[in-house]
């Protein structure tokens, strides 16, 4: 290798490093929530395709200095990577099929756990800088491995916060990492002698990777910076919606139900303006994405205006991080003492047991239609948004009021998750009322805030 491969290789190193540590800040920042970004899956590819220049320069360095068992065991590792990477931006272009990501994943770690033992032994491993990134790769890879195990022997891992901390750990030391390559290579270009620097058969590959390196440094400065004014913005209205939600629960009493096995739901309950024991008032159960967050339909009759116009009981139980209400498989589910707590307040209350109605967006779709699904005899009305129902329970829904709203574009929970329940529910003989949006995305609360006639529809169903 000449110098300036090196040089080359260094820089397709760096940019890595660079839209390494990008990606890993935005996901301290959101989490999980980075993958749903709009900007996200090309991004994805850009980063994959830099990696991929600056993994085919080193495997060039493992040719030229002969360590066999790092250079096959480094494309093959890179092989699986680059598999594993298709499969997840087809999953995040919504055009993948989940199935394909555990095995991709598993044969990804595998082959990166060989090849980051090549890096550690000889001859590779002679060099302290190449064994020091081997020695970490195995760890990052032994972990991931580690993970992976945990959480098929327990699916209900994968909803905690602990692996999406330690994922996101281990993408800021993943990220670090190609610099112990930088390192080797500086140190490989000052040992060239000037006659050993530039070759003749070279400058065609200098001048193609000059054009790559320009190429490169264009894709990510533009889409760099779209994937951080998303997260940008992401996180500004994370923060508002937060500071909204906050100001929403003011205006609600928040109490909890604690069942006869020590089981607890916290829960807000906000009573009909001007509530008169001896009349009967419906019941509005708004299921929140995570903690009280996400209980629009709540906010929204909450209001002043709409109480008066609207008068009801407003119940909104508390998600806690990593569970739901049902619907999501493999995902841990508290439906049961939700039901619970409504046949107590049922006791306490002046409900009228004819009008219960249930909304929720995204998790809270999800429960919405498992809801339905599970206690058709509890619920009139229902307006899952952006969820997705089981068509094996559509008949126990054919009774229920249903009026819900998806966006065609969306890639969080795609839309074939409410078309499948309504067509069921129409082969069951239900009348089922359905909205999609066609240039809409996940997040389409407002359109449908903006429907004509939702709440006076709502509150017009009752049970026969």
């Amino acid at each position: 290798m000449n110098r300036d491969l090196y040089y080359f290789g260094n820089f397709f190193l760096g940019i890595t490093v660079i839209g390494g540590l990008l990606q890993t800040i935005i996901r301290f920042q959101l989490g999980g929530g980075m993958l749903m970004l709009e900007s996200f899956p090309g991004w994805f590819l850009v980063l994959t395709l830099i990696s991929l220049m600056g993994g085919l320069l080193l495997l060039k360095y493992f040719y030229h200095q002969q360590y066999r068992f790092a250079l096959v065991a480094d494309s093959l590792a890179a092989l699986a990577s680059l598999v594993f990477s298709v499969v997840v931006y087809l999953l995040l272009s919504g055009r993948g099929i989940q199935s394909w990501y555990l095995p991709a994943y598993s044969v990804s770690l595998v082959a990166g756990t060989v090849a980051s033992i090549s890096l550690i032994v000889p001859p590779a491993g002679k060099s302290p800088w190449i064994r020091s990134a081997g020695l970490i790769l195995l760890l990052i890879n032994l972990v991931s491995g580690a993970a992976l195990i945990g959480v098929m022997r327990n699916p209900e891992m994968q909803t905690s916060d602990g692996l999406e901390k330690l994922a996101q750990w281990i993408s800021l030391v993943g990220s670090l990492v190609p610099l112990l390559f930088i390192v080797q290579f500086t140190q490989e270009a000052r040992r060239l002698k000037p006659d050993q620097s530039v070759t003749s058969s070279s400058r065609t590959t200098d001048q193609v990777l000059t054009s790559l390196s320009a190429v490169v440094v264009v894709l990510v400065l533009v889409f760099g910076v779209m994937l951080a004014q998303e997260a940008y913005m992401s996180s500004y209205w994370n923060k508002r919606n937060a500071a909204i939600t906050q100001q929403m629960v003011q205006r609600f009493e928040e109490e909890a139900y604690v069942n006869k096995d020590g089981d607890t739901l916290r829960y807000l309950l906000l009573k009909p303006l001007d509530y008169a024991p001896n009349q009967k008032y419906p019941l509005v159960v708004t299921l929140p994405y995570n903690k009280y967050e996400g209980a629009e339909v709540a906010k929204l009759l909450s209001e002043q205006a709409n109480r008066s116009q609207y008068p009801a009981f407003l119940f909104v139980p508390y998600c806690p991080p990593g569970e739901g209400w049902g619907g999501i498989p493999n995902y841990p589910t508290i439906d049961t003492i939700v039901f619970e707590t409504l046949q107590n307040l049922k006791r306490q209350l002046s409900i009228d047991e004819a009008r219960l109605y249930v909304t929720g967006i995204s998790r809270g779709g999800y429960g919405s239609w498992h809801f339905i699904g599970l206690r058709p005899d509890i619920f009139a009305a229902a307006i899952p948004v952006c969820g997705g129902g089981d068509p094996s329970l559509a008949h126990n829904m054919t009774d229920v009021s249903v009026w819900a709203f998806h966006g065609r574009n969306d890639r969080n929970v795609p839309v074939s998750g409410s078309r499948d329940i309504i067509e069921a529910i129409k082969e069951a003989g239900g009348e089922p009322r359905y909205t999609e949006f066609p240039d809409e995305g996940h997040n389409i609360w407002y359109q449908v805030s903006q429907t004509p006639g939702l709440l006076d529809w709502l509150f017009a169903q009752k049970q026969n």
